[in-house]
């Protein structure tokens, strides 16, 4: 049986309601939309970063963002008050992250409530199976969100997912076939797939993202449903990210009855 609640906020659907926690956010596409709506949402003592890398036009989104090789670059946290991007440099049309230690070491900082770490890359499809070298989960995550897209349901694997190879060997499922609520569930669920390298006492969430229509949710809550039977995961967020408009939708959360 599944139990479904209601939500104004990304952050509460996620049960983000105590300071102090560090959030590593993995999986597939809208991991970078999720990280600055809960920037947003968070208030101040904020810090984002991440450990892979994003556009360098991102660092835009943040209210402030420097990179480590600034001078002085440690004298903005000592004057956070809203949001702060940190990374570690920049090259070219990319902006490089930090070491998985670093964010850990921030959350102890006085003025820092929040550290939100993107810790995957996905190149933008709404589903993936991690590399040998990914996720880059610091150690000390409080909350991992695994992040997928609903889409991914919608056209064969090659289309749709990043390391499509390996979310056909996860999901015993050829290339060019369609996954099927059954197997995005296995992926999601799979330790080589969205449980890879989650640090054992972190809670686990998933975040079922562009859900806008009726049919899109009952398939959200069959995927909900099984993905629930893992006992790792906590629950199931579904909803729609939507960085132009961010107070315009829904959001539920789901758990076991």
């Amino acid at each position: 049986m599944l139990e479904v609640s209601r939500a104004d906020r990304v952050c509460a659907a996620l049960g983000l309601d105590r300071p102090q926690q560090l959030v590593a956010i993995v999986g597939g596409g809208g991991k970078t939309s999720l990280l600055f709506a809960l920037a947003r949402e968070l208030g101040g003592g904020v810090v984002v970063t991440t450990t892979t890398r994003i556009f360098a036009t991102q660092m835009e989104l943040a209210d402030a963002a420097c990179s480590l090789d600034e001078p002085g670059w440690r004298n903005r946290l000592d004057e956070l008050e809203s949001q702060l991007l940190v990374v570690g440099h920049v090259e070219g049309e990319r902006a490089v992250g930090v070491s998985r230690e670093l964010p850990a070491q921030w959350l102890s900082h006085p003025r820092v409530a929040w550290v939100l770490v993107e810790s995957d890359g996905s190149r933008m499809r709404p589903v993936k199976a991690p590399g040998d070298h990914e996720p880059v989960i610091p150690a000390e995550a409080s909350l991992v969100v695994l992040v997928a897209g609903i889409d991914a349901l919608s056209a064969p694997i090659d289309q749709v997912a990043h390391r499509p190879e390996r979310v056909a060997s996860i999901t015993g499922l050829g290339a060019d076939r369609t996954l099927t609520p059954e197997a995005l569930a296995v992926l999601l669920t799979s330790p080589r797939g969205g449980l890879k390298s989650a640090p054992p006492n972190a809670r686990v969430a998933l975040l079922l993202n562009k859900v806008e229509s009726e049919s899109q949710r009952e398939t959200a809550h069959e995927v909900a449903r099984l993905v629930l039977r893992e006992p790792r995961v906590e629950r199931v967020v579904i909803g729609a990210l939507r960085p132009a408009d961010p107070d315009r939708g829904f959001w539920e959360w789901c758990t076991r009855g």
